[in-house]
């Protein structure tokens, strides 16, 4: 074993990798102009909920991303994120361990690893100190789900993964435990990935290591990707009930409005008519009379008389006309739904 693995397993990790590689498609029209990570979270970038989880020990993030780089450098030039945040572009998407192996050169010791279109409860200090505890090639976050059809699925003796199915059919998951996107990993990981093109952990580096140790981190709370409609609405709905909502001083709330909890709704926005249940207000709405729930509204978006918006995601100065319905959509950043137009399971840009 050589000294560096020994001392990464000894110390404390100081470096995380973001895995940020996805161009988001299925947040679109969202992602035609900004990148996944940068999508408001409750009136927050997605990627800060990640950050703001790191523990203080964590002294260097490297963020690999491939699309709209120049916007995360853009970003973190102007936001302090308590520690360095250095944005690495890959030319072309290289999947969970590719992006790794792109990072080699880089990474000391042992390293945490996140997706970052995840949101969780996950402690990562507990899940540091039980890899230190056990020793072994990584630790995975483990998170239980009803169905694991759609993720990878890990079987296990006692808390010693044994095998991985990646999207097994329904009925077929050897337990209902997935893999919740975050590790703690030593760099002798790194010689597994495949050197060439595209890799993934769960299916391309994972089966590989066991027999050198690879554990698995059990918890609960709350977790959830951000990679859809739904699951971005849901991440919403989870983080007000778990940290409450937030209606700012400087939002201005109608006597006439009522207001159901949870919702956030940010400064400077201007509130009418029925909201919430988990609604989100940006910065600068405007909502005149209109019902809202199970709802984001990005900046400056704009809901009339009459209008309803429920299940939806509305971008940047986006407009919903009077009694219009939007239902289960997303309209892109600047649209614009006519009024008293039907919107159901749709998606529309500018």
């Amino acid at each position: 074993m050589s000294n560096v693995l020994t001392e990464g397993r000894d110390s404390a990790p100081v470096q995380a990798v973001l895995i940020a590689g996805g161009l988001g498609t299925r947040l679109r029209p969202l992602t035609f102009s900004r990148p996944k990570a940068l999508i408001p979270l409750v009136n927050r970038p997605l990627v800060l909920h990640v950050l703001e989880r790191l523990p203080a020990d964590v002294d260097e993030v490297l963020i690999a991303a491939n699309y709209r780089t120049e916007q995360l450098r853009a970003f973190f030039a102007k936001v302090d994120a308590g520690r360095p945040v250095t944005i690495v572009r890959e030319k072309r998407p290289l999947g969970t361990a590719g992006c790794l192996r792109n990072l080699a050169d880089r990474l000391s010791g042992t390293f945490l690893a996140f997706n970052a279109d995840v949101v969780s409860s996950l402690a990562v200090p507990e899940i540091v100190a039980a890899h230190r505890r056990r020793g072994g090639v990584g630790t995975i976050a483990l998170w239980e789900v009803e169905d694991p059809s759609a993720f990878g699925v890990v079987a296990t003796d006692g808390d010693r993964i044994t095998k991985f199915v990646e999207k097994p059919p329904r009925g077929g998951a050897p337990s209902n435990w997935i893999n919740a996107g975050a590790y703690v990993l030593e760099p002798e990981i790194l010689a597994a990935i495949p050197r060439d093109g595209p890799a993934s952990l769960e299916r391309d580096v994972f089966p590989k290591v066991l027999g050198k140790g690879l554990y698995g981190f059990r918890f609960s709370g709350y977790w959830s990707d951000v990679g859809t409609r739904e699951n971005l609405i849901r991440a919403t709905e989870i983080l007000l009930r778990a940290h409450g909502g937030e209606v700012n001083r400087r939002a201005k709330v109608l006597p006439t409005a009522k207001i159901t909890k949870p919702v956030a709704v940010a400064a400077d926005a201007t509130v009418d008519g029925d909201i919430g249940p988990v609604a989100v207000i940006g910065s600068g709405c405007v909502l005149a009379g209109a019902r809202v729930s199970h709802s984001v509204l990005l900046d400056r978006a704009r809901v009339g008389d009459g209008a309803t918006v429920t299940g939806s995601v509305l971008g940047e100065d986006s407009v919903v006309g009077p009694r219009a319905l939007v239902r289960d959509s997303i309209v892109g950043d600047g649209a614009v739904v006519d009024p008293e137009m039907e919107l159901v399971d749709a998606r529309v840009k500018a």
